[in-house]
């Protein structure tokens, strides 16, 4: 089991970590970081020459400027830089809350836009630049004075927290007026309205507690050389600081030791060549004034992390140390346990297995020298072609004469003028050059990715291309841009968000109610899963707004399709997701989606309360089948019907044949009986049969015809009755021509 460290191993450590650093005393990281940065604000290189021309190419700044408006549009161009998703089913009340609220912390409560500005334009200059979030509990103390105060309001102005009565003059007062004491007495006993007032001064002390994070200028953080990114967790990560010059005031208001930091050396930015270049436009002074007044003299605080076993207990654990000195004489301030790395990189350039990559600056300012130099080549010869040099004869002119060139000069001269000047001609060899001009500047595009058509198209490209191939030449332009806002989303956007959810979590000890989405929200974060997933809002900012609405328009077109086929509530496209495009269009144009549409969350579970409404649709629907059963019924029962009219028809032909059948035996046989009785009798008796046949016959027949008219007619009022109902139930759905004619194909 190793020992637990002693302060002063900690300090050699802390010093030894702060001296081998990367950005610490001049070193090469910084002195590149300084010229990117002298380069982008388009300084001098050095080597001018008086006489001749000392234009500069702007090409990384121009290059820089380019990129950053998609940027803004990716990251700060809509209210939600960031959303969270649940990843679990009790994340699902808290995701949405989630985003707002960190979105409100971070943009809101915070100048966010600066700070993201300047986060991410440092990135593109100085190729690695840092964010620093903390939660922050500031005590503002105000002094203010109050007069003719009741008894009741000085004891409540008294018990607030955080008061301190410094003065306190109490006086009574008659109808306003202000007595000394012993005519207040006299008025008493009289009955007079005598009322206490009190005349007070105070200091009041109040917290403010809120989560801040700041841009970190690149010179004031400082990390091992082989770290690979700023992750806790990373085997590589062992030392990053953030070292700043405070002053004497702001520490001994935190808290620290006067007699400490007395022993502090004073702030000497002599090695910061950055800020040096930042600032060396400006005439400014870096005089602490210690003489005049000590609480301003500023020391140089470094606030360090680093993985050190300090409990002896064989496991390294984060600690955050502060400390002055630097790396000479360090004295340790506080040391504490920490969960986290307070910081997040962006690097638009990453290299692999390294902190600090490439920046915009770093591939074009080769670029920018080169072309400086061959357009002051340029300049200079047009100059000698405009203003060429002359050979003069010393004995004819008088050479004070020839030093001015204003034109129509006149020049004095002795003898013949003829040879007295003669002009030495210079041609121009300028146009030569304008092609290697334009390959430099192809070689500029192809490193960096940023041409005319990244943030926008080309007025030349649209009248001499198609359609398809300027979208195609836009997109390939945007192809840079995209990766260096996917590289800043997957990095240090997204630790960014996380370190504010987690800080949240931990530090926000009560709700706190804001307006979010037009209505007034309890926001308590203590009940938030920290690991809910986090999705960057990338790729809405890039290309046109005009690009976003009409993309945003096809899925609205879309949505509203479902909508109308199958309701607010379809699993597909419900009505919230439709206003989330909506939202989206809205903020393309830079309005605030509020004044137009209203969140629809609310009503839909307020509907989901409720029973179920039948769909319009649903019921024309079941109106369209319900009247297909009804004809299909009406069809069988008319099937049905003529079925049994003709079984009916059959069994009475058969009876009528069985019952022929029967008399015609019957008859034969009184026949044979009678033919033997007598001949005569069975031709009279044949007459009569004849006659007797026929009649029956006939009565027969007119009752069939009878039967079957009753069938017809009992046939035809159930058709005319389905008819009848079939009218009715096509009047009750409702029709287009209004006279219940409704086409049961028009569905």
């Amino acid at each position: 089991m190793a020992e637990p460290m002693d302060e002063d191993r900690l300090k050699a450590l802390l010093a030894n970590y702060i001296r081998g650093a990367l950005g610490y005393d001049a070193d090469a990281l910084s002195s590149e970081r300084s010229d990117n940065l002298a380069r982008f604000e388009g300084e001098a290189y050095g080597d001018e020459r008086s006489g001749r021309s000392q234009v500069m190419s702007r090409d990384v700044m121009e290059t820089i400027e380019a990129v950053m408006p998609s940027l803004v549009r990716t990251f700060l161009g809509t209210d939600e830089v960031v959303t969270f998703q649940p990843v679990e089913q009790s994340d699902e009340a808290y995701s949405a809350q989630a985003t707002d609220y960190v979105n409100h912390v971070l943009m809101r409560d915070n100048p966010g836009f600066r700070i993201g500005v300047d986060w991410m334009k440092s990135a593109l200059i100085s190729s690695t630049s840092v964010v620093k979030i903390w939660w922050d509990e500031t005590d503002k103390t105000t002094t203010e004075h109050y007069t003719d105060l009741s008894d009741d309001q000085l004891i409540a102005l008294s018990e607030d927290e955080g008061v301190e009565v410094l003065e306190h003059t109490p006086y009574t007062t008659v109808d306003g007026v202000r007595l000394e004491d012993d005519q207040a007495a006299m008025l008493a006993q009289m009955g007079a309205p005598v009322v206490a007032s009190h005349d007070v001064k105070i200091r009041k002390t109040t917290t403010k507690k809120r989560l801040r994070w700041e841009a970190v200028p690149p010179e004031e953080f400082l990390i091992n050389r082989r770290a690979r990114t700023l992750d806790e967790d990373d085997n590589t990560f062992a030392f990053c600081a953030h070292r700043q010059a405070r002053t004497i005031e702001e520490l001994e208001n935190e808290g620290y030791d006067p007699e400490v930091l007395a022993r502090a050396p004073e702030h000497d930015d002599w090695f910061l060549n950055e800020a040096e270049e930042r600032w060396d436009d400006l005439e400014y002074s870096d005089e602490n004034y210690v003489d005049s007044d000590y609480s301003q003299r500023r020391v140089w605080v470094y606030e360090c992390y680093l993985k050190v076993d300090y409990d002896g207990d064989g496991i390294g654990e984060l600690r955050k140390i502060t400390v002055i000195g630097g790396a000479t004489s360090t004295e340790i301030l506080d040391n504490e346990e920490v969960y986290e790395l307070p910081f997040a990189e962006l690097c638009p350039i990453r290299l692999p297995y390294r902190f600090y990559g490439w920046s915009l600056a770093d591939l074009t300012k080769d670029i920018q020298r080169l072309k400086t130099a061959i357009w002051r080549a340029m300049m200079d010869g047009l100059y000698l072609s405009i203003y060429p040099h002359r050979a003069v004869n010393k004995q004819i002119v008088d050479l004070d004469d020839l030093l001015s060139e204003a034109p129509g000069s006149i020049f004095g001269v002795d003898g013949d003028p003829n040879g007295a000047i003669v002009p030495m001609a210079t041609a121009w060899p300028g146009a030569q050059a304008f092609s290697m001009m334009e390959y430099i500047d192809r070689v500029l595009k192809s490193r960096s990715g940023v041409n005319d058509l990244a943030g926008g198209l080309d007025g030349g490209a649209l009248s001499s291309e198609t359609a398809r191939g300027v979208e195609e030449a836009a997109n390939s332009a945007r192809a840079r841009v995209e990766l260096i806002a996917r590289t800043f989303a997957e990095t240090g956007w997204t630790r960014l968000v996380r370190l504010a959810l987690r800080m949240l979590n931990r530090h926000q000890d009560k709700a706190r109610t804001i307006r979010l989405r037009n209505e007034w929200v309890p926001i308590d974060p203590r009940s938030w899963n920290t690991e809910m997933d986090v999705k960057i809002n990338v790729g809405l900012g890039v290309g046109t707004k005009q690009e976003q609405i009409a993309k945003l328009a096809g899925i609205a077109a879309k949505q509203e399709q479902i909508l109308m086929q199958m309701g607010p509530n379809n699993p597909i496209a419900p009505l919230n997701k439709y206003y989330a495009t909506l939202k989206a269009m809205v903020e393309a144009t830079d309005r605030e989606p509020d004044q137009f549409f209203t969140d629809p969350t609310q009503w839909m579970e307020q509907q989901a309360q409720q029973p179920p409404q039948p769909n319009p649709e649903a019921m024309k629907a079941q109106a369209e089948m319900q009247m297909r059963q009804q004809e299909s019924q009406a069809k069988l029962q008319q099937y049905q019907q003529e079925a049994q009219a003709k079984l009916q028809q059959a069994q009475a032909e058969a009876m009528m044949r069985a019952e022929t059948d029967r008399m015609k035996a019957t008859q034969d046989a009184e026949n044979a009986r009678m033919k033997a009785e007598s001949e005569s009798a069975t031709a009279r008796f044949k007459a009569e049969l004849d006659a007797a046949v026929q009649r029956e016959r006939a009565a027969a027949q007119i009752q069939i015809d009878r039967e079957r008219i009753a069938m017809e007619h009992q046939y035809r009022m159930a058709e005319l009755g389905a008819e009848q109902q079939l009218e009715r139930e096509k009047m009750a759905a409702g029709s287009r021509d209004g006279q219940g004619n409704l086409n049961l194909s028009e569905r």
